[in-house]
């Protein structure tokens, strides 16, 4: 298939393409910004049920953080009471060593009283009652009994105090048992409870994480929502822009330069005519859209080296030949004025140019009846220059201000 027959394959397919501002294409991106809203929403109420999550196991470690200071504080006090108890139950030991030492004192009297008094036997008690000559006698006999009932009385409330003693000191160790018990089960709940505490520390330290992911997620989906949403707006803007029709013969020219080659005229020994025109530039000189539209090629082909078409909608498409290099891939969309590529000679062109050429519904159009030097966005204005193009029906040529 020869190139000029690809040219046409491809600019007769893309006619029937649709709109670059198609219905479809925007039907395309509102579903797609369907789904990012509506992941948008699901990431935020699962970013919102973490927070929740999360503010749940806080409140939970600082309930927890409460019990395991309350418990400590337990247990300080069962210590302090143990402490009392035991320097209580020390005194009482030591006073009962007391009492006992009491109790042996006494004893001791009472036995050598009994000893001096009913030593041996009867006979000699006898005998100092019969030889004694006053009665004096009957003194020391009631003084021995009253020293020997008072020790006995001694006795027994030295044998009252101890057991009283005693019995505190059951009690007393009765409730050091309790304070054990208390304590024990005190340590089992400050274990259990400092290990639920770092079971939700790390359990709120992984959904930080989470949640910090869930907002990267989010923020990524809102940021894609923005894009789509501006170029749905695009799109819109450009449905309901006034039309490529409407502005015939007033589009800029896509480059300035010299018409070396006039659409119509004959080429390569009159066999064909040019359905465009050959403008020559110095080389990598902006080539810019001449109306906002959608890329439907940017790629090489032979003869015509790296080439871009633009669909602007109505069916109406234009061409950008021998290029040095692309700017713009097939899917872009283009504003009027964008660059879109820079000149050069790609595809054996003698010298740096571009290959221009208009087309509706795949008919080659004259460019001359499409663009015009008195739109604003001219060539002169794009490229910053001292000149300015003028064209009539056979060339166009550029005329110095200088």
């Amino acid at each position: 298939m020869s190139n000029k027959l690809i040219i046409l394959f491809l600019l007769a397919y893309t006619a029937f393409l649709p709109s670059f501002a198609a219905p479809s294409e925007g039907q395309s991106i509102k579903k797609k910004l369907s789904v990012v809203k509506e992941n948008i929403s699901k990431e935020k109420q699962k970013k919102d049920n973490l927070i929740t999550e999360l503010n749940n196991i806080n409140k939970s470690i600082k309930s927890v953080d409460t019990k395991i200071h309350n418990i400590e504080k337990n247990i300080i006090k069962i210590k302090e009471n143990k402490k009392i108890l035991n320097k209580d139950i020390q005194e009482i030991k030591i006073y009962i060593q007391g009492v006992k030492k009491r109790k042996e004192s006494s004893n001791s009297i009472l036995k050598k009283i009994i000893y001096d008094d009913y030593s041996n036997n009867s006979i000699n008690f006898i005998y100092r009652i019969l030889n004694s000559r006053s009665k004096d006698i009957f003194l020391d006999i009631a003084f021995s009994k009253y020293v020997s009932k008072s020790q006995n009385n001694k006795l027994d409330l030295y044998e009252i105090d101890e057991n009283i003693k005693n019995a505190m000191l059951k009690k007393y160790y009765e409730k050091i048992n309790i304070l054990n018990d208390q304590n024990k089960n005190l340590d089992i709940k400050l274990s259990e409870l400092t290990k639920l505490e770092k079971t939700n520390i790390l359990l709120s330290k992984k959904i930080k994480e989470k949640i910090k992911d869930s907002k990267e997620i989010y923020l990524k989906y809102i940021n894609k929502e923005s894009n789509l949403t501006k170029l749905l707006n695009k799109l819109n803007a450009k449905n309901t822009s006034i039309g490529i029709l409407k502005i015939k013969g007033t589009l800029p020219w896509p480059t300035a330069g010299r018409v070396s080659r006039n659409f119509n005229n004959f080429k390569f020994k009159n066999l064909y005519k040019w359905n465009g025109e050959v403008i020559s530039t110095p080389s990598s000189k902006s080539i810019r859209s001449i109306y906002s539209g959608k890329v439907v090629f940017s790629d090489w082909i032979k003869g015509y080296g790296l080439m871009l078409i633009i669909d602007h909608g109505e069916k109406v498409m234009s061409l950008y030949a021998n290029n040095k290099v692309l700017l713009k891939k097939s899917g872009d969309y283009v504003e009027k004025g964008d660059v879109i590529a820079r000149s050069g000679s790609s595809g054996g062109n003698e010298g740096n140019s571009i290959y221009f050429e208009i087309r509706q519904d795949g008919v080659p159009q004259n460019p001359h009846e499409w663009c015009s030097i008195k739109n604003k966005f001219s060539l002169a204005q794009w490229e910053n220059s001292n000149t300015i193009v003028i064209w009539n029906y056979q060339n166009i040529k550029l005329i110095s201000l200088s």
